[in-house]
């Protein structure tokens, strides 16, 4: 089972309280950079979508829009949106074949238990249509730890992580990194990577 249900707990319990934390997501530049690269009126995952910000905001820009997460307590934020679609299930329902032209996977990625990674990549890839584009947001490092809160953080290297990528045919175009605080107030680099899917 590719997900960690401490971590899952956490996030049901949560949901209400952590939702209603301001976040610059929706009206973020790197958002609209990637959103850039998508088809207009493309089909979009975000994966790991928790309070959907970022769903909404793709959904705002016109794409068609599915949210995927294991919290039923975070996706009841966003069915209030009935042109959203809702998925609740572990990576492992992450079961569809050349389905999206983008997925949002943002800081969802570190919750799952190394060892099982692989196969969540297989899945993602699975999932996207040729020259399709990914997006993941990840801690970087080779940290393995739980944070205060009790939820699973599994960091990555830019090193490792573009050579499964690259393993799966995807193409790394971009790479940034930026300091930030968790939920729990422990810093960390946060790493984004942008590939594409190659045709």
């Amino acid at each position: 089972m590719t997900r960690d249900d401490e971590t899952i707990a956490f996030y049901n319990k949560e949901a209400t309280t952590y939702t209603k934390q301001p976040s610059e997501v929706g009206e973020s530049t790197r958002l609209r950079n990637f959103a850039d690269l998508i088809c207009p009126k493309g089909d979009v995952l975000d994966l790991g979508c928790g309070a959907g910000n970022a769903a909404r905001a793709f959904h705002t820009l016109g794409f068609k829009v599915t949210a995927f997460d294991g919290s039923e307590g975070m996706l009841a934020q966003i069915r209030k949106i009935a042109e959203i679609t809702t998925i609740c299930s572990d990576f492992d329902g992450l079961d569809m074949v050349d389905t999206f032209d983008g997925i949002w996977a943002n800081f969802c990625l570190q919750h799952v238990p190394r060892a099982e990674l692989p196969a969540v990549l297989d899945n993602i890839t699975k999932a996207m249509r040729a020259d399709s584009w990914l997006l993941i947001g990840i801690h970087e490092g080779t940290e393995t730890r739980r944070d205060k809160l009790g939820r699973l953080y599994c960091h990555h290297t830019e090193a490792d992580l573009t050579k499964a990528l690259e393993q799966r045919g995807l193409r790394v175009h971009s790479v940034a990194f930026a300091d930030s605080t968790g939920y729990d107030g422990t810093p960390f680099s946060g790493m984004t990577m942008v590939a594409q899917k190659l045709g």
